[in-house]
Order: structure tokens, then C-alpha cells, then sequence
């Protein structure tokens, strides 16, 4: 407290808690006898056989009795004569509260009374009723945000021909911080308030142990995991609400502790996640399945609903792709990148591409998928905007076009996506997704036949479904045989440069859109860069730009032969050296 005191504890350290016993004082006082955890004692006043029953480790230290005028002349004498000596007592004023403005007063004179960051033990026998209610109100502002902790609460049923046993009233005071905690659960999805009040708790390591996991949850919901949010779900609701239940009962003394827990069992049950959690890997064994993507979708729901709206986002973006992911391959491994995910965003990303208004590619795409890479792009472009933290020209609050955005992408989500659609259309055109392959072929096949062979080599790539070879009049003739010669099964499309060395922009660019079909909806497009003219190689190039601009992911390479021309010519049919210039989740366009 700020003021100084009269009694033994006024020269006490200021760093030192103090305990004090706020009180209330009535008129008339009179003689009873006060009973408390089986011990007695006869006293004219509450306040003065409280301090006698309480355990000398919970006794107060200094005592603020709140008085009417009316109660300074009656009983304040009486309280200040019988702890002269015993306990420094110092009254608070407090008006009669016969009108309105009175409460304030009231209430502005108690927090005033009391300095923060002290224990409270808290006395409500006396006095006219409705001053135990602005007392209650009063302590329970101080506990929450002046760090004030209330040590005991207590009320003495006054009966002059028996014993006056006290009711300790502190599970009362505590059953607001609970309440209050669960309200913050289901309007934030945060269990951080909880886990505060269990962290205070000193009844051994079961409430720090529930308030970890507590925290590990919120951590989780906060952050947008829903696999890291289901199995923190499972654990609190299977092995920790029973536990929580008889701590708030038997420990807390809670009213209600059924109720309140039952009520945290709600709230986790949507999210929860099916399955073993406890043991190591169990991420791995989450498997894809219309009933893991509800769950999560309800994830997303919820955060939407408590405006998290950069954890909704992020995680929007993410279950689209294990949409898709779901609907291409059943069973896979749907938390790869490099095997699944790239595949199903770049699909997706194919989709935005293709479906902009004035793609000359726009005819491919259903009106389903057009509208899907609407959402794609919409969805991506918020999501970067709030990953980025708003370091963008973008504005993203209170702005007229973010706002459209985001109403766009919820309307799409709650129309469409939320249902988890089983039957959407994901073939773009003629495409038949996989890899493609694009590679030159001059005088010397050698270069094709090599091109052929790398794509079979390491683990990072894979044979291609489809080849564009980029070929003049002169050489077109001899792709067959080097297919043939490479044991390639799939399909072959030629882009023919009618003039590989004089030709200029305008014909690469007519062997770009000619390609541009082919590219459409590919898991990866490998650009070989060597071979053929300067002009070839130029091409080649150009359609590389050209899958990234359809959001393929692309990886260029190039082959090396130490042989000499002679060499060469003499025996083509030699496997180069392949070098990539390109990392495999590098080559993906747009990533972010």
C-alpha cells in the first residue's frame, strides 16, 4: 500500500507481500461464537474471531474495515480496542449506498484502499447485504487485473443462541476466473486462461501437467496445425477432463465442476483426432480420408468464427491442397511435397493460370475449375498478404478490395469446398498431368536419346508421359528412331522451327502457344538446354518460362558428352552427362 500505516507493520518492506483483511463493519455489534474447522471462540465482531481461527501461516497481517458513518461510531471502537496490540486495523469510508451514485463511490473507495500485488483474505459477515455483493465485485476486479490474490473469503452465520460456524466463500470468488477462462475458450479457442489458473495451483504436478497440454493446444489452434490441434484435443479429452474434474471438485471446491468441464469436453470433441497420438510417428499415420478433412474443416470454421483469420487462411490453403491431393491419389501420402502436395498445388496453380480472363487457354477449364482457380488466386494472394505481415503495397484491413476478397473466398468455401466435393473435375483438357519433358534435337540425336535417359536417373525425377521436341524440318524425321533406340513409351509432340537458324522472336514465340496445351496441368516440366542450334536452345528456354507461367513447377538441365565430334558422329547413341541447374522444389514457380 502506498500510505503508512499505524501498527507493527507499517515499517514492514515494502518488497515483502502483505496480507491484509478487508472486512466489513455493521451497527450494533453483539457477542457470538465463531466456529472454524472445529475450533471456537467468542467474539463481539467477525473480523476479530477470524483472526483467532485461522492458521497462524493464513492470519492476516493488518486489517481495512470499511465503515459507514454509522458503523465508525458504533463498531469501529469496538474492532480497533480488541486488536490494539494484536493487529494494525485502519477504517475505509464507504457512503450508506442509499443512492446510485453510491456504489461507485463505494467501489472506488475499496480499490483505492488496497495497493496492488497483496493477499487478501476477505470477510463479509457484517454490514447491510447489498455490501457483501459490492465487496464480492469488488475483490473479483482486484484478483483479476490489480494482481491482487485472495487468500480466503469468508461469511459467519450469526446466530446468537448457538454456534456462528464461518463459510469459507473463496470457491464463490474463484468460480468467475473459470467461468471467465471457458468463455475466452469458446469465444478465442485459446485454453491459455486455464492453464494460468493451473499454473497458480500448488496441490501437486497434475495441474502443471494439465496446463501444458492446455497450452500446447492453444499453441496449436492459435497457429492454425490441425494435426498438432487434434492430437493435443485427444489427449485433453481423453486423459486429462476426468483429472481436471475431482482437481476443480475436490481441490478447487467448485460448484458446478461437472458442468464446467463438460463444457471443455465440448468444445475440444470436433477436433479431436481419431487414431493413436501418443506414440512416435503417429503424424505419419494420419491417413487422407473425407472424415480427417471435415475435422479439419471445422478447424478452419472455427478459426474464422474467433477472427483468426491468418491461421483460417494459411490452413484454407493447405486443406485445398490435400483436397485435391485426396481426390488425384486415395491413400498417398498426402504430407510429401516433393510426391503429392507439389503435384496437387500445382494443379491448382495450373487452374489460376489458364482460367485468367483473356488466356488463350481459358477453354481447357470447366466453369468449375475456372471458378476454383478464382478462388486459388484470391485465396493465395490474401493468405501471402497476412504470412507476410502486411509487407506488402497491399492493404489487407479496412480496405474496400482485400475486403471483397475475403468475402469472395469465404462464399466459395461455404458454397462449395466445405462439403469436401467428391466428384469435382480435375482433368484439365487433354492433359494427362505427370512429367513432360522438352529437349532439342540437331544433327546429332545423341542429344534427344540422352535427354530421354536423365529423366530416368535419380530419385528426384521420373520418366515423362509426354516429350516436346523441339526440331527444324531437317530433323524431325529422326525423332522416331531415337525413341525407339531409348525404349520411351510416351506420347511425342514436335515443335518444328521452319527456320532453326535465321528464325527470330515471332517464331518462338508461335512454338510457345503451340506448346502451351501440352504444358497445362504438368506435375513437372524438365527443359533440357543443350543441343541444336542457338535458336533451339533459345526455344527451349522460352518454354520454360512458359510452364512456370502456368505455375508448373520446372527443373532445366543440361548434358555433357566429353567425347569428341568425331566421336560423336561415329556412335550417337551414347548417355550424356545430365547437370541440373535447377533444385527440385526450387524449380515451383510459386511456392510461397
Amino acid at each position: 500500500m502506498d500510505r503508512t500505516h499505524d501498527g507493527k507493520h507499517a515499517t514492514e518492506p515494502r518488497n515483502e507481500r502483505r496480507h491484509l483483511l478487508l472486512t466489513v463493519l455493521g451497527v450494533n455489534p453483539r457477542p457470538a461464537c465463531y466456529e472454524l474447522a472445529g475450533r471456537q471462540v467468542k467474539a463481539s465482531l467477525a473480523p476479530v474471531a477470524l483472526l483467532e481461527l485461522l492458521p497462524e501461516a493464513e492470519k492476516p497481517d493488518y486489517v481495512l474495515a470499511l465503515c459507514t458513518p454509522e458503523a465508525k461510531q458504533s463498531s469501529w471502537p469496538v474492532l480497533q480496542e480488541a486488536l490494539h496490540g494484536k493487529c494494525g486495523v485502519e477504517p475505509v469510508a464507504v457512503p450508506a449506498g442509499d443512492t446510485a451514485a453510491d456504489v461507485n463511490t463505494c467501489l472506488a473507495s475499496i480499490s483505492g484502499a488496497i495497493h496492488d500485488d497483496v493477499d487478501l483474505t476477505v470477510d463479509v459477515t457484517h454490514g447491510f447485504r447489498h455490501f457483501s455483493f459490492l465487496t464480492y465485485v469488488a475483490v473479483l476486479y482486484l484478483s483479476a487485473l490489480r494482481g491482487v490474490r485472495v487468500r480466503g473469503a469468508y461469511y459467519g452465520m450469526l446466530n446468537s443462541a448457538g454456534l456462528s460456524p464461518f463459510l469459507d466463500l473463496r470457491p464463490l470468488l474463484e468460480l468467475p476466473r473459470w467461468i471467465h477462462a471457458l468463455q475466452v475458450l469458446r469465444d478465442t479457442g485459446s485454453a491459455l486462461p486455464i492453464a494460468r489458473i493451473l499454473d497458480g495451483d500448488s496441490q501437486g504436478q497434475s495441474p502443471q501437467r494439465i496446463a501444458k497440454e492446455l497450452r500446447q493446444f492453444s499453441q496449436a489452434w492459435l497457429s492454425g496445425l490441425p494435426l498438432e490441434l487434434g492430437r493435443q484435443a485427444a489427449i485433453v479429452a481423453q486423459q486429462r477432463i476426468k483429472p481436471l474434474r475431482n482437481l476443480l471438485r475436490d481441490g478447487y471446491h467448485l460448484p458446478l465442476a461437472s458442468e464446467l468441464t463438460g463444457q471443455i469436453a465440448a468444445f475440444l470433441k470436433p477436433f479431436v483426432l481419431s487414431g493413436q497420438v501418443s506414440e512416435d510417428g503417429w503424424k505419419q499415420r494420419v491417413a487422407l480420408s473425407k472424415d480427417e478433412l471435415n475435422r479439419q474443416a471445422a478447424v478452419i470454421d472455427g478459426l474464422l468464427q474467433h477472427g483468426s483469420v491468418a491461421a483460417a487462411l494459411g490452413l484454407m490453403r493447405e486443406w485445398t491442397v490435400s483436397w485435391v491431393a485426396w481426390l488425384r491419389q486415395p491413400g498417398c501420402e498426402w504430407l510429401v511435397y516433393a510426391n503429392v502436395r507439389r503435384g496437387a498445388e500445382g494443379l491448382l496453380k495450373a487452374m489460376r493460370a489458364v482460367g485468367k480472363k483473356g488466356s488463350d487457354l481459358r477453354f481447357v477449364l470447366t466453369p468449375e475449375q475456372r471458378s476454383l482457380g478464382a478462388f486459388w488466386g484470391q485465396l493465395s494472394e490474401l493468405r501471402n498478404g497476412y504470412h507476410h505481415h502486411g509487407m506488402r503495397p497491399q492493404v489487407l484491413i479496412a480496405d474496400k478490395k482485400a475486403d471483397g476478397q475475403f468475402q469472395d473466398v469465404l462464399s466459395y468455401w461455404e458454397k462449395t469446398l466445405r462439403s469436401c466435393p467428391e466428384d469435382f473435375p480435375l482433368a484439365l483438357g487433354d492433359s494427362s498431368g505427370g512429367r513432360v519433358l522438352i529437349s532439342p534435337i540437331g544433327m546429332r540425336p545423341g542429344v534427344l536419346y540422352s535427354a530421354l535417359h536423365a529423366c530416368r536417373t535419380g530419385d528426384a525425377v521420373g520418366e515423362p508421359v509426354r516429350c516436346l521436341v523441339v526440331c527444324s524440318p531437317e530433323t524431325q524425321g529422326m525423332i522416331a528412331d531415337v525413341v525407339e533406340r531409348a525404349g520411351y513409351k510416351g506420347a511425342i509432340e514436335p515443335l518444328v522451327l521452319r527456320d532453326a537458324f535465321g528464325g527470330g522472336r515471332p517464331e518462338i514465340n508461335a512454338l510457345v502457344k503451340a506448346a502451351r496445351k501440352h504444358l497445362v496441368g504438368a506435375e513437372e516440366v524438365l527443359v533440357n538446354v543443350t543441343g541444336g542450334t542457338t535458336l533451339m536452345g533459345l526455344a527451349a528456354e522460352a518454354l520454360a518460362v512458359a510452364g512456370r507461367n502456368l505455375a508448373c513447377p520446372v527443373r532445366r538441365f543440361g548434358l555433357i558428352d566429353r567425347r569428341s565430334s568425331k566421336e560423336q558422329d561415329a556412335d550417337p547413341y551414347q548417355v550424356g552427362e545430365p547437370f541440373w541447374l535447377d533444385a527440385g522444389e526450387g524449380a515451383n514457380a510459386d511456392r510461397d
